[in-house]
Parts: structure tokens; sequence; C-alpha cells
């Protein structure tokens, strides 16, 4: 397997998103405000997802990740999204 391009691509925005999931994780361990832990974890899975469809669409799997995680970080964002009308304050 050659390193060009794409996989440096694909290793960049893995790496990004997986790190960006870690804020929206610990902000959902430490707040006490419900609404806004679930709104923090909806956003904490859909980055870490994201990211890992990233890692294994370039490395290792290829369109079996496209299959099964890039459909999984969208169902999450459209949880967050939903959730987010609902409870977020857009009243």
């Amino acid at each position: 397997m050659s390193f060009g391009w794409p996989e440096t691509f694909n290793l960049i925005d893995a790496v990004a998103m997986i790190a960006a999931s870690a804020i929206p994780f610990y902000v959902a361990y430490v707040t006490k405000i419900r609404p806004f832990r679930i709104l923090s974890l909806l956003l904490a899975l859909f980055s870490f997802s994201h990211g890992l469809y990233h890692l294994l669409f370039g490395f290792v799997f290829g369109y079996t990740a496209r299959a099964i995680l890039d459909s999984f970080s969208v169902v999450t964002l459209l949880l967050f999204l939903s959730y987010f009308s609902k409870k977020g304050g857009l009243a």
C-alpha cells in the first residue's frame, strides 16, 4: 500500500476529528445540566465516529467504513440537530 496524498489527508482529518471529540466528551462528563450533557455527548459521538471513519476509510476497510461509520455519523448529527431544536433553546 502506498502512502500518497489521499492517505495523508485522511490521516490529518482523522486526527483532527478524534482530537476535537475530546472536548465535548469532557464537557459531557463534567456538566450537571442534562440537556447540555446529551448535546455534548451527541456532538462528541459524531466527531469521534467521523474521525474513525476517515481513519478506517483511508487505511483499512475502505467502502465498508463508508457504509457503516459514515452513516452512523450522519445519523448522530441528525439526532443532535433534532435534540437541539427541541431542548437547545430555539423556542
